[in-house]
């Protein structure tokens, strides 16, 4: 669905010599889902049947200038339009397309409502191996990276694999080069995996031809996690991360302004919140965050550690509401609904957000 900036807008705009609006309002048919707008035409190609001049070109019409408001006539011939918009969600599957409202049962329920399968990265380039967790329905959807730990492997995260990909993501579970790569290695080898990801959704003749949206999102354990914080301030393709007990020699991450969810452990010697995930969380002044400190060790996040119910219902609503704008998730992380978990000390002994979003 295209939302165009009709000329009446645009008219209005030059009426009360102010410039036009970014997006107009659209209303909701019963049952519908707010979307995401975007700027979908800034910067795109533009033809046209004839021009004026060299300095008219087609092209001016999405450049996204809009200084030139039309207060008064520039010549005989009446008024020009210099910016035609076009907003709208981007290609792929729009939130609730096959999803149905998530609810406390469901989001803590093993799997999500749609039916996946598994593909081995044949040639894995820039990290050492890869299994693809994606739905077997049709449709287009986010990319989300899993990165392990010092000595870690694809077991570590196995886990998250199939709960995002029924919930309507195409995951990528990595080996490393090494096991004991660092937190930078482990940010390029994220980027390097979500590269290939993306182009595996562009080639025909594997299964995840056509599933990639475009959007990527990382999430890691330990130095994994690190490694997301750095694959989130290097590689601007990274819109939002799940770094779990995570563990970097950074003293902060300012630069980092896409919406992290920090996922740590109470007990945990290798790598304690109050060192690394909470001055990061604090340096952090752009970002929409969510700090939660749950029982247990460093290990709390790994696949057959830890609460994975309440876990995954987290992960899932958080990369739902930020890598497909699903705002439906949200009341699971910051509205009452969320107040069961957040209040209750035996399950978090810390949570710390930046809602409403």
């Amino acid at each position: 669905m295209l939302l165009i900036t009709l000329a009446t807008t645009i008219a209005l705009a030059l009426l009360t010599g102010s410039a036009p609006p970014t997006a107009a309002a659209v209303p909701l048919s019963q049952g519908e889902t707010a979307h995401a707008v975007e700027l979908l035409s800034q910067g795109k190609p533009a033809t046209a049947s004839s021009t004026e001049n060299t300095s008219t070109p087609p092209s001016a019409a999405m450049d996204g200038n809009t200084g030139v408001y039309g207060t008064q006539r520039g010549t005989p011939h009446g008024y020009s339009l210099w910016e035609f918009q076009v907003h709208g969600s981007a290609g792929g599957t729009s939130p609730g397309a096959g999803i149905p409202d998530p609810t406390t049962a469901s989001l803590e329920a093993t799997n999500g409502p749609l039916a996946t399968a598994a593909y081995t990265v044949p040639n894995p380039s820039g990290y050492g191996s890869g299994t693809i967790t994606y739905p077997t329905a049709t449709g287009s959807y986010p990319g989300v990276v899993l990165m392990p730990g010092y000595q870690g492997t694809q077991q570590n995260l196995q886990w998250l694999a199939p709960r995002l990909a029924s919930w309507g993501f195409v995951v990528i579970n990595v080996g490393t080069n090494t096991l004991t790569d660092d937190p930078e290695s482990r940010g390029r080898q994220i980027s390097a995996a979500g590269t290939q990801l993306l182009a595996l959704g562009n080639t025909t003749g594997n299964p995840v031809s056509g599933k990639l949206n475009g959007t990527l999102g990382a999430a890691g354990h330990s130095m994994g996690g690190g490694g997301v914080m750095a694959a989130l301030r290097d590689d601007s393709r990274f819109k939002a991360g799940v770094p779990t007990a995570p563990f970097h020699t950074s003293p902060n991450f300012s630069g980092v302004t896409e919406p992290t969810f920090f996922l740590t452990c109470q007990s945990d010697v290798a790598a304690p919140g109050n060192r690394y995930a909470l001055p990061w969380y604090n340096s952090m002044t752009q970002a929409e965050k969510l700090y939660i400190e749950v029982p247990g060790d460093h290990l709390c996040p790994m696949t057959g550690s830890g609460n994975k119910a309440k876990q995954g219902k987290w992960i899932v609503s958080f990369l739902s509401r930020w890598l497909r704008a699903d705002t439906r998730f949200s009341p699971f992380l910051c509205d009452a609904v969320r107040d069961a978990d957040k209040n209750n000390t035996s399950l978090v002994t810390r949570w710390m957000d930046t809602c409403p979003f």
